[in-house]
């Protein structure tokens, strides 16, 4: 049985069922951490995407209500971690409110030239300003300019679908039919 939603302004069928949309689809999961007031934040997020390799940007979104997207949003320096399968606990702490963050049994270490700390075990790490910001629907989206690059240990992507955490399989290279 399908479902269609016709947007009206204030439309809540259409937002829930734009929501349940994209449940079918698939995303990375990573990490987008900065240094707020009080110190280092983050949160889980599937919306990051690759923006330009040549300059390398990335963009990302965040709800406009987070307390933890503002004091991101507001940092000078933010970093992207992109996630493995094996680091699914890592996901889930910074996506529940009040869960423990930045812990060493996490895998993050103090550095002397940062109030953040680094997850030195993250497929790749991502460091540098926002450059543009602007209001989205209930959204910020943001535009990262990425001054540093990190690669760390590669494995098996780390999935978000249907509200929950997957490793994907490979495929066969040469499905039937193509």
């Amino acid at each position: 049985m399908s479902h269609t939603a016709v947007r009206g302004p204030e439309d809540d069928d259409a937002a829930a069922l734009f929501k349940e949309g994209f449940r079918q689809h698939a995303a990375g999961v990573a990490l987008v951490c900065a240094t707020g007031p009080e110190g280092p934040v983050g949160a889980t997020l599937s919306s990051v995407a690759s923006v330009s390799a040549d300059p390398p940007l990335l963009s990302f979104s965040m709800a406009r209500t987070s307390v933890t997207g503002a004091a991101v949003l507001a940092a000078g320096s933010v970093t992207v971690y992109l996630l493995r399968a094996d680091q699914a606990d890592l996901a889930h702490a910074f996506a529940v409110r009040g869960s423990e963050r930045f812990t060493p049994e996490q895998g993050w270490r103090t550095r002397e030239d940062s109030e953040l700390p680094v997850l030195e075990d993250a497929p790749a790490r991502f460091t540098g300003r926002l450059s543009v910001v602007v209001p989205a629907g209930a959204s910020w989206l943001a535009l990262l300019e990425v001054d540093e690059i990190d690669l760390g240990t590669p494995g098996t992507p780390l999935v978000h679908h249907d509200r929950r955490y997957w490793a994907p399989a490979a495929l066969p290279s040469d499905p039937p039919g193509v």
